[in-house]
Parts: C-alpha cells; sequence; structure tokens
C-alpha cells in the first residue's frame, strides 16, 4: 500500500499536467498567431465553388443558412449550392426548391447518416461534365460569414500541393450565444477548442483538425478520399485518412466563420453531447494509441499528434481530473501515505493556475464574448451534468447498446439576423 498509492497519485499527476502544459504550449502559439491574422485577401480568380449543405429535418432554420450562402462576397455564377435532404421527414427539401438551389432528396433506411450524404453528393458533383474546383460543406443550421467562399477560394489555390490536396477549416463558432448559460458556455468551450488550439497547431505546422462545418476541399480531395459512412465521427475520421493516406494537415482560415445554432436547454443538448462524446470516447479507446505508435514509428507528426490529442481530455473531464488528483493528495497527506506532499499539493496548485490561466487567457485571444465569462461561474453545474449523462451511456455501450443514426438536435429556432463575426484577437 506504502508503495501503490504514490504510484497512483503520480499517475494521476502525470495525466493532469502533461495535459495542461499541452494546452498552455498551445495557447503561447495561438497567441503569436494572433497578432498575424489580417482580412480576407481579394483574388482576380474566382473558381467554381460547390457548397454542400447536408440536412436532416431542418426545414426550421436552413432558410437562414441558404441566404447567408446567396449573400456571399462572391460571383454568384461560380456558386452552385447543393441541399442534401437525407431521410427527411419535413419540408426540408421544399424549403431549399422555394430558394432555388440544387437539391438531392436521399432516401435510405438503412444508410443514415452525414458521411453518406456527403459521399451521395460529391459523387452527384464529379459525375457531371463541369466539375467544381472548390468542395464546401456547411451545415444546415448555419450562418456563414460573407467573405467565407472568397477567403476560401485564395486558401485553396495558393495553399495547394503539387498534387492538388488541399483541406481548410474556417473558424466555427456559436451564433446564439446570447441565449442563456448553456449557450454562452458552449461559446466559450468553441473558443477554446475550435479557435484557440486550431490557431496554435497551425502556427506549428500540424493539422488544425476537421471540426464537421465551414470545411473547403479541393478537387483532388473530393476525387481521392470518401467520407465514412455510418460513423459518430465522420469528421476526424476523414482528417485521420488524410494525414495516414497523404500526409496532409488541415489547414486554418481564422478570418472567417461560420455561426451554428446551439441547444439552449438541457433536454435539448442532451442527444447532441451524448453522440458528440461517444464518438470521441470510441475514438480515444480505438485510435488514440495506435495512432500514437504509427506517428512514432512512420516518423508522421501529424499523426502523433492526432493520438495526442485524443488523450487530453475536454475541460470538462480534465477538471474532474485535476479533482481527483487533488482528493488523492489530499486524502495521501492526511493518511500519511504520500513522502513530500507539500510538494504534492503544490503541483497540484501549479496545474489548476494552468488551467485556469488557459481558459481566461484563451478567451481574450479569442476575443469571447462576456457572456461567456460570466457563464464560468455554471461550469461546475455544467461538468456534473455532462458526466451524470454519459455515465449510463458508458454502461449501455458497455452492454453492446449504441446507435450511430444522425439524429437532429432540437433548437429553438433564433429570430433571424445577420450577425458580425467575432472581432480580430487582441495584439
Amino acid at each position: 500500500m506504502l508503495l501503490l498509492y504514490p504510484t497512483l497519485v503520480a499517475c494521476l499527476g502525470a495525466a493532469s499536467l502533461a495535459s495542461v502544459f499541452t494546452l498552455l504550449f498551445l495557447l503561447m502559439a495561438a497567441a503569436f498567431a494572433a497578432r498575424r491574422i489580417r482580412p480576407v485577401a481579394v483574388s482576380d480568380s474566382a473558381v467554381r465553388m460547390a457548397v454542400i449543405v447536408p440536412a436532416h429535418d431542418e426545414e426550421l432554420m436552413l432558410a437562414e443558412t441558404l441566404q447567408s450562402l446567396k449573400a456571399q462576397n462572391y460571383p454568384i455564377a461560380s456558386i452552385e449550392i447543393v441541399v442534401v435532404a437525407d431521410n427527411c421527414t419535413d419540408g426540408t427539401a421544399e424549403v431549399a426548391r422555394s430558394l432555388g438551389v440544387t437539391v438531392l432528396e436521399r432516401t435510405n433506411p438503412t444508410e443514415r447518416g452525414k458521411g453518406y450524404a456527403l459521399n451521395f453528393a460529391i459523387s452527384y458533383l464529379l459525375s457531371r461534365p463541369n466539375v467544381p474546383d472548390g468542395f464546401l460543406i456547411v451545415d444546415a443550421d448555419t450562418w456563414v460569414s460573407p467573405d467565407f467562399l472568397a477567403a476560401m477560394n485564395v486558401r485553396l489555390a495558393s495553399h495547394s500541393g503539387p498534387n492538388g490536396l488541399s483541406v481548410w477549416q474556417s473558424r466555427y463558432g456559436v451564433l446564439n450565444s446570447q441565449d442563456g448559460w448553456r449557450a454562452a458556455l458552449m461559446t466559450g468551450a468553441f473558443d477554446l477548442v475550435n479557435h484557440v488550439k486550431p490557431l496554435g497547431r497551425e502556427l506549428l505546422g500540424l493539422s488544425a483538425g476537421l471540426k464537421g462545418n465551414g470545411m473547403a476541399f479541393s478537387r483532388a480531395i473530393a476525387e481521392q478520399v470518401s467520407w465514412p459512412g455510418g460513423s459518430l465521427t465522420e469528421d476526424l475520421d476523414y482528417g485521420l485518412e488524410l494525414a495516414r493516406r497523404f500526409h496532409v494537415r488541415v489547414g486554418y482560415a481564422p478570418e472567417v466563420t461560420v455561426l451554428a445554432q446551439m441547444p439552449t436547454e438541457g433536454s435539448q443538448g442532451a442527444s447532441q453531447r451524448a453522440r458528440w462524446e461517444e464518438g470521441r470516447a470510441r475514438m480515444v479507446r480505438e485510435r488514440a494509441l495506435p495512432l500514437l505508435w504509427e506517428g512514432i514509428r512512420t516518423r508522421n507528426l501529424l499523426l502523433w499528434d492526432m493520438g495526442w490529442d485524443l488523450i487530453v481530455p475536454p475541460l470538462a473531464e480534465l477538471s474532474g481530473l485535476l479533482a481527483v488528483w487533488a482528493l488523492a493528495v489530499g486524502i495521501g497527506a492526511g493518511f500519511h501515505l504520500l513522502p513530500h506532499a507539500s510538494a504534492w499539493a503544490a503541483a497540484v496548485g501549479i496545474a489548476a493556475v494552468g488551467l485556469l490561466v488557459y481558459i481566461l487567457a484563451g478567451f481574450r485571444v479569442a476575443n469571447a464574448p462576456a457572456e461567456a465569462y460570466q457563464a464560468l461561474l455554471r461550469a461546475p453545474f455544467y461538468a456534473f451534468w455532462k458526466l451524470a449523462l454519459l455515465l449510463p451511456r458508458a454502461l449501455r455501450r458497455r452492454s453492446g447498446s449504441s446507435s450511430e443514426e444522425w439524429v437532429r438536435t432540437a433548437r429553438t429556432p433564433a429570430a433571424p439576423t445577420s450577425p458580425s463575426p467575432p472581432e480580430a484577437p487582441l495584439a
């Protein structure tokens, strides 16, 4: 017992400190990179772009998305908007047709999921004589900044490799940050996960990762890599395939933004959060360690970083890990099971302060709204809610009952609006 307990505490400490130091390192890189963000550079060459909007029962919000795409600062003749009404039971297709975009209706009761819908649309576009040069993917509940296509046009053209492979992720944020504390907390989390971390990785030459919304691909990518069907993490799987087969990293375009509607009530967010976390947990179990080893064996830094990124827990879980470590140190000190208890307590304090610095400084780098700071007071409640939500699903998963079906998350429609993109990060 005298040896086992310090070993347990050391393992908890190593996991906590390594995770916090990783986040702080990415934060420092992001803070430096934020000074270099510039407005969109306009190109004289406007290539043909296809914007694919996968939609499953999205009639309430689809019109706003399509209107923001039609308001792009890009030649309208060079844009084709394609809505994939996938296994819909509402008026999604009718809404899309009323706005004059291309509509593809897909019904397949056994192959249900976003990956199947994307492959369906891409196959359709590749089969035609006049194939687009760029393929963009936007979710059906999203506001798109007016310069989105112009920026991706420049990125795809100027950063393409010799084989024409190029893929980019825009900044992905929350549209309804003022609709209660849950949406505000999601705004802060999105700023850290979908902006600060990708911004740091972009500076370091690593893959920013695909976030599932606001993505752009060159024609060569669309022709050679299919989307995984029936996956809860199709964006992660796709980015992994690009890194493994072609050593292609996902670039980050922080100067343009897509904003999606987030749930505002616990009942609305439960299914979405559970699917996200279930998919991530599966990736951690099945991919993290093999990716680390493959990255080392093949000297592929992209793969190694993807594996390590999976191992670093999300903020709620990392906070829980720190709390468990602190409790273990306290018990060890109280029962004299831990030598140098004061040093361990200091290490816990350093990790806790480091995590707080990452969150607050990350908010500043991302210019998070005031609501996100205020919502931090609710973060402990959210963490408990999240853990209470995930534990029963983890038990059901062990019994073999899980679902990968594309299930639409219930949301409260936002009032029609044209939000301003996030301000440039502070220099």
